[in-house]
């Protein structure tokens, strides 16, 4: 099996199970620092956002 074939099997079993995406922000974040900064910061600030409602809620 050449090179092309086991890329487009390993695509389509990712495609398959729904992980092309995470798998593509993670090769993507391995290569560029700021990207995984941005990730980082947005991954902060949706938690606080999800805090600031939980207690704006009064649970």
């Amino acid at each position: 099996m050449d090179d092309k074939t086991k890329d487009n099997l390993k695509t389509s079993a990712l495609l398959a199970t729904g992980t092309l995406t995470q798998f593509a922000l993670l090769k993507s974040m391995t290569q560029s620092k700021i990207l995984t900064v941005m990730v980082i910061v947005g991954a902060i600030l949706f938690g606080g956002l999800v805090m600031f409602l939980i207690k704006m809620s009064g649970t």
